[in-house]
């Protein structure tokens, strides 16, 4: 009976010793993530520490901790690949629906949703207009689309 007592312990006291390690290395694991996301300081660091990145324009990368970086694209404003900027203007919004100065664009944070009158901007002038300020030039073309915006298929989603 002593024996079966003694074993008792001994495997109880095991148990708890396990129990007390797993807790530490637990807590040590945890303080380790947390001293990595407090030394993320930009949307680059964030993303390469593997962080969720939200679709938006620009993107946005959200550490554990509940901090927000968002991605600098005031060096993607050149007139290569997408052509978005236009003598200082520059097509926002995530949709392409917007026409603003060029040094706004990488401020605006818009819904991501796609409205049928949206298609009409894609062939439109994005650019500085009479009064000075970025603009969507009001063409002919620009205004029969817009007041007769071609239709959204079933493929095409309204909100992202």
């Amino acid at each position: 009976m002593e024996r079966t007592h003694s074993s008792t312990r001994r495997l109880i006291l095991i148990a708890l010793g396990l129990a007390a390690v797993v807790a530490v290395l637990l807590f040590i694991s945890s303080w380790g993530a947390q001293m990595r996301a407090g030394s993320i300081s930009n949307f680059e660091e964030c993303a390469a520490a593997g962080n969720p990145i939200m679709e938006s324009y620009p993107e946005q990368c959200r550490t554990p901790d509940g901090r927000t970086f968002v991605r600098d694209i005031s060096n993607d404003t050149s007139n290569g690949g997408d052509g978005i900027v236009f003598n200082g203007c520059a097509v926002a919004g995530c949709s392409g629906q917007l026409c603003v100065s060029a040094d706004e664009a990488g401020d605006i944070v818009t819904t991501c949703e796609y409205r049928a009158e949206y298609a009409c901007y894609k062939e439109a002038y994005c650019g500085p207009q009479a009064d000075g300020t970025c603009g969507w030039s009001q063409t002919p073309e620009l205004q029969r689309c817009l007041a007769n915006p071609p239709t959204l298929d079933s493929s095409t989603g309204v909100v992202y």
